[in-house]
């Protein structure tokens, strides 16, 4: 039976556009659709054929997909969903996207061909896991710690919004007035629910939107250096900086420590998530701590249910579960500085 990647490779497209196109998405140009439909004709291709293939047995597997095998966030959460559902006889598949939306195509597609009873997908692109609903319409899926676009999966994430919001309110308490926030790719929804909170906050404190730049980047080490330097350089008048991921974190206190800006004498750092290094860093980091533990169990429990049948059968009736966090207050953060660092520009 024809699949996604033979259509691809017929055609010469990546997975995720033949997926978006056989799926009816919007964003696919008539020709690329024809293209694609047309090769899925010539290939025998039927979604409804291989779905039903998928269900006449169960695998007791279950696929987990995430973007980052070096984040302890992602790897404490798979931990956390391997162990819930190697109690009721079922095993954890670990796959990385490293962030590639055709890689995280590929996988998911690779999953369902080995016919795992479920998915747990932490999308690193709006599309999500819309390869598998055209695999397979029904086959159990949740997001775990982001939403994507695709309105038929159930998910779990954290209260982003309200972490950003706490971050801010604690800074602007200690008095300052010129937040910086570092934050990643604007098309993922932590990224979004997190700048959300930040600006929301700045606009019910009064903070003027000029004095708290918001730089958005990528989610890794290599950006927080690159945006600490940038905030150094045209930004003198910040005095405090929310490093919105534990990967941004590590290179803005590369960045700060390399400058000799002292930690929180010359500037505030705070952080998100909280990986252990946190505790014990120097000075140990203010952060918003999202609750993986709950989490993982409550992304385990919807797939559970789904798989046991506890639940209406049809993906549309998607459920969304959003956890809030808590503030932990370290000595990373402190008064603002009385007067403004002077930072050279080279």
């Amino acid at each position: 039976m024809a699949t996604l990647k033979d259509i691809a490779k017929e055609t010469g497209l990546g997975l995720g556009t033949v997926s978006r196109a056989l799926s009816g998405a919007p964003r696919v140009s008539p020709a690329t659709r024809r293209k694609v439909e047309e090769a899925a004709q010539r290939l025998g291709y039927r979604t409804n054929g291989l779905a039903r293939a998928l269900r006449q047995s169960q695998s007791k597997a279950i696929g987990l997909v995430i973007p980052d095998i070096e984040n302890e966030f992602y790897t404490s959460g798979a931990a956390i969903l391997q162990e819930v559902l190697a109690q009721q006889g079922y095993r954890l598949v670990l796959c990385c996207s490293n962030s590639d939306p055709e890689t995280d195509a590929e996988l998911l597609t690779s999953l369902v061909e080995r016919r795992v009873d479920g998915i747990a997908h932490t999308p690193c692109s709006p599309e999500g896991a819309q390869v598998v609903r055209a695999l397979s319409p029904t086959l159990p899926i949740v997001e775990y710690a982001r939403r994507s676009e695709l309105g038929s999966v159930d998910s779990v994430t954290g209260d982003e919004q309200h972490g950003s919001a706490e971050i801010v309110e604690h800074l602007a308490h200690l008095g300052h007035t010129s937040i910086a926030m570092i934050t990643g790719p604007a098309n993922l929804s932590t990224t979004q629910s997190r700048a959300a909170g930040f600006d929301d906050a700045c606009r019910r404190l009064r903070l003027r939107k000029r004095d708290c730049p918001r730089l958005v980047g990528t989610y890794d080490a290599e950006w927080g250096r690159e945006a600490t330097l940038r905030i150094l350089r045209d930004h003198p008048e910040v005095t405090a900086i929310y490093a919105s991921s534990s990967r941004i974190v590590l290179g803005v206190l590369e960045t700060l420590r390399e400058r000799g800006v002292r930690i929180p004498a010359d500037m505030s750092v705070a952080g998100f998530l909280n990986p252990r290094w946190y505790g014990i860093a120097s000075p140990p980091l203010t952060t918003y701590e999202l609750p993986l533990k709950e989490m993982g169990d409550m992304a385990a429990r919807l797939l559970l249910q789904r798989l046991r049948g506890e639940v209406a059968a049809s993906p549309r009736d998607r459920r969304s579960v959003r956890i809030e966090g808590r503030l932990v207050i370290r000595q990373s953060t402190g008064r603002p500085r009385p007067d403004l660092l002077a930072m050279p520009t080279a």
